[in-house]
């Protein structure tokens, strides 16, 4: 790996000293802690003087060769976004990067997507009926709160804004009026090599002897920590149809579920929580993500890595990555599960269609490894620099992020 080093305006070179605002620092809690955990630690490998500024650090994380700054038991987003603004005052880094909760830094990554997108994919999850209620009681103070912690984060003057998908880009842009000169489009990457569908083969096996999948039955599984966001009930529904069809299929769900939520319903078995999620992802043939909204899913990107057919939804942001047939399937409407349901069944009857989408699919992962995806971080970490008048000396492993159309 090229090592990292910072020139500043004297020409004097050293490590840069680059600062990382997150919330809750501990991988176990989803996708955006584990996405800031493996950048951390992969620019601590290229020699960077990291710190992680966080409300909570996991125990795992903790061991983690960087510099960790506990900000303590804060309440409330504007209060975490003043001490984390506080605390890099006194820092000084040569680069701050924000991933959804902080203010005035160098870089605006809100994993997240569109907060506002988001709450309202929320509501369409729901039937008719409970959507009014649901927006009443979550008025005050929770969609107060979100609006004005989105309005100070999107309102910085000099951010670069990173989006994880072109979907995010234009909700920036539409939704938050965010320029489009300043947002560059940064997909999620994977590793590929944690992921390998090789590596788990026997774990997975052993997964399948526990939870009582049979030989001949296919198995669905689907990640996800927010079952309604995420399409768990479609998927349920969409199980139950081919069940009753006599299709020979069963779902598994990662993540955490519901307090009193039954261990089975009709073929569908929640697993909650789980800490090796690539072993699961070897225990099945067939990966969803029915997902009402996703910036830009990493469950979708280990799936496709660890060789599994992927069916996702025009509303994540990983689905505009997939050519539709090829190497994924992309479903236009989350909420109706009988497309969901034919395309299931389709996989289930086609086991050479399976596999044509499962290599594809693995290609195109490899296509868009983390290495790639901080390489396009780190790009933005120069241009940054480059308008002090200094430079951040690094070879990365792809270009900048591409601008986005105004």
């Amino acid at each position: 790996m090229q090592q990292l080093q910072f020139r500043d305006i004297a020409g004097a070179q050293r490590p840069p000293r680059i600062a990382l605002v997150i919330e809750r620092f501990d991988a176990r809690r989803g996708g955006a802690e584990s996405y800031t955990r493996d950048l951390a630690t992969w620019l601590a490998a290229a020699g960077a003087d990291v710190h992680v500024l966080a409300r909570h650090i996991g125990d795992a994380e903790c061991a983690l060769p960087l510099s960790l700054h506990c900000l303590g038991p804060t309440t409330g987003s504007g209060t975490f976004a003043q001490s984390a603004r506080e605390r890099l005052t006194a820092l000084r880094p040569d680069i701050s990067h924000d991933m959804g909760a902080a203010v005035a830094c160098d870089i605006v990554q809100s994993h997240v997507g569109s907060p506002t997108a988001c709450q309202r994919a929320a509501d369409m999850a729901y039937p008719p009926a409970f959507r009014l209620l649901r927006r009443v009681v979550q008025e005050f103070p929770r969609r107060r709160r979100i609006r004005i912690s989105a309005a100070r984060q999107f309102a910085a003057p000099s951010a670069v804004f990173l989006a994880v998908s072109q979907r995010v880009a234009h909700d920036l842009v539409h939704l938050h009026d965010v320029p489009a000169e300043r947002i560059r489009v940064v997909h999620n990457g994977v590793d590929t090599e944690r992921f390998h569908p090789q590596r788990h083969r026997d774990a997975g096996a052993l997964i399948r002897r526990r939870h009582g999948i049979g030989p001949d039955e296919l198995l669905v599984i689907a990640v996800a920590n927010n079952h309604r966001l995420k399409g768990i009930h479609v998927l349920a529904h969409a199980i139950r149809q081919l069940r009753g069809a006599g299709v020979p299929i069963k779902a598994l769900v990662c993540g955490r579920a519901r307090a009193g939520r039954p261990d089975r319903d009709e073929g569908v078995i929640y697993a909650g929580h789980v800490t090796d999620t690539a072993a699961h992802y070897a225990a099945a043939d067939i990966a969803a993500q029915p997902s009402f909204y996703d910036a830009c899913s990493l469950t979708t990107l280990e799936s496709l890595a660890s060789g599994l057919p992927v069916i996702t939804t025009r509303a994540n942001g990983a689905g505009e990555l997939i050519t539709h047939g090829v190497d994924g399937l992309v479903l236009a409407d989350a909420r109706d599960a009988r497309p969901l349901a034919a395309a299931l069944g389709r996989l289930a009857a086609d086991r050479w269609q399976r596999g044509q989408l499962a290599r594809a699919g693995r290609a195109l992962a490899c296509a868009h490894s983390a290495e790639r995806a901080f390489g396009g971080v780190v790009a933005a970490y120069a241009e940054v620099a480059a308008a002090r008048g200094e430079r951040l000396v690094h070879e990365p492993a792809i270009g900048p992020g591409h601008r986005i159309a105004a």
